[in-house]
């Protein structure tokens, strides 16, 4: 009859085969270099893989995917400045566009009798034109109401 063992091989042999080294197999399962070393020899056991190779190889990885996401965070800032860039560029083309209205305005009152209607009509057209390349997303109706009443204020000027 064998004498039961005092070693769990399977878990030893595994733990072989997958590369850990060999110091730290002996502390783990607490069996001796040199009955270790005669085990492996015996029952010709090989390095499958190597747990140093695979760490090092998912450190890799690691490494690169997050210079991949550092580059995505600062491709997504430099589209957030862009854009906020382009915002302001456009609020400072609505404002000026609203100064130049509010000027026309105190202009057509102030020569209502001597004005010549088509380059009112030119001149607003031109800064509705701006308005919308500028400001998209203004609500059309507005501007249509504003529209409809040049119109009607140019009628009653004729």
């Amino acid at each position: 009859m064998a004498r039961p063992t005092i070693y769990n091989w399977d878990a030893i042999k595994e733990a072989y085969e997958a590369g850990f080294d060999r110091d730290e197999i002996c502390k783990k399962h607490r069996v001796t270099p040199k009955i270790l070393s005669n085990r492996i020899n015996k029952e010709s056991w090989t390095v499958k893989g190597s747990i140093k190779s695979d760490i090092m190889g998912l450190s890799e990885h690691i490494h690169k995917t997050a210079q991949n996401i550092d580059s995505m965070h600062q491709l997504n800032q430099d589209m957030a400045i862009s854009r906020v860039l382009t915002i302001e560029a456009d609020n400072e083309l609505v404002s000026n566009n609203r100064k130049l209205a509010k000027m026309l305005q105190s202009v057509i009152v102030s020569n209502r009798e001597g004005i010549n209607l088509s380059n009112i009509r030119n001149v607003s057209g031109t800064l509705k034109d701006i308005e919308s390349i500028a400001n998209p997303q203004a609500n059309r109706t507005d501007i249509t109401n504003i529209n409809a009443q040049q119109n009607n204020i140019t009628v009653e000027i004729e």
